[in-house]
């Protein structure tokens, strides 16, 4: 737990545990067909997975140059924020139990709307967590950013946390954040 102290009151910020993952390898995600996704007929969000993927813009090469040959899976998650239709889209893939995620967040987050970076992280670990079945979501921040203490605060504050770089290796540019998912599994009770 993190004491917050402004100006006149404490602040009390629960953090949550985010372990690193096991160290036996898992297979990675493949697939060879482009396919897309939507997460329900009502929503605009979808799940992307180009067939021929960029590798000169390539998240994984960027962000963990060791792994750019294990992770075979690229995906794009799109989605529109409902009150401002603000269109919101990151580079994701899967590796072990993780999923990585660039950040949503591309312009300044003082560009945002009151609430609406809330709501759009909260939708992500919701679509994380009900389809990928991982354990953990990571979003890498690029130290370059302009607004990059902000939002390294405001993803702290929805119970985020920092992860050493020695966990997952990734480039000095990069700052990676996570967040220990809600898996449910149910069992059928006879």
């Amino acid at each position: 737990m993190i004491i917050a102290s402004h100006a006149k009151k404490e602040l009390a910020i629960q953090l949550q545990v985010l372990q690193s993952p096991t160290t036996t390898p898992s297979p990675s995600v493949t697939s060879n067909t482009a396919t897309s996704t939507s997460v329900s007929p009502a929503s605009p969000e979808t799940l992307c997975f180009p067939h021929e993927y960029c590798t000169k813009n390539d998240f994984v090469g960027t962000v963990f140059t060791r792994w750019s040959k294990s992770v075979d899976e690229h995906m794009v998650i799109a989605t529109t924020i409902h009150q401002t239709s603000r269109p919101v889209q990151c580079q994701a893939f899967i590796h072990d139990d993780t999923v990585f995620l660039t950040s949503p967040v591309t312009d300044r987050l003082s560009n945002w709307a009151d609430g609406e970076f809330q709501s759009c992280v909260t939708h992500l670990i919701e679509l994380a967590e009900e389809k990928t079945g991982c354990e953990y979501l990571v979003i890498a921040l690029d130290r370059r950013h302009l607004d990059n203490n902000t939002v390294l605060r405001a993803f702290m504050y929805l119970g985020f946390q920092m992860i050493d770089p020695s966990v997952y290796g990734q480039e000095p540019g990069f700052v990676l954040v996570g967040y220990e998912l809600i898996t449910l599994s149910y069992t059928s009770i006879n």
